[in-house]
């Protein structure tokens, strides 16, 4: 079998909407980092991220603060799906981004 799948891994230090092609995925949460990043200020752990963490936009952020509370440390051992919003902009252009669907712990 020669498997195309390698080919398509983004490269990226981080998750990105390309990730969520082929559908969503439910993520636990193990650790919530502040990066310093202005852009990007909070990285969220998981299992089986791989050095890989999810960096929620600003309106993911505030979802989750209105869900789950304004401590980080709290989000450790909870659940989020996450998914491909192709409809997400970045300036002019439809580039698509990852939204959450579904939390545990409400």
């Amino acid at each position: 079998m020669t498997d195309l799948r390698t080919t398509t891994i983004p490269k990226s230090d981080q998750l990105n909407a390309d990730d969520f092609i082929g559908g969503g995925r439910t993520i636990k949460v193990t650790k919530v980092l502040m990066t310093g990043a202005s852009d990007q200020p909070v990285a969220i752990h998981y299992e089986g991220g791989d050095g890989k963490p999810y960096k929620p936009c600003k309106s993911m952020r505030r979802l989750l603060i209105d869900v789950w509370g304004a401590d980080g440390n709290e989000f450790i051992g909870r659940s989020m799906t996450l998914f491909r919003d192709s409809t997400v902009t970045f300036g002019s252009d439809q580039v698509g981004g990852i939204r959450i669907s579904h939390v545990s712990h409400i």
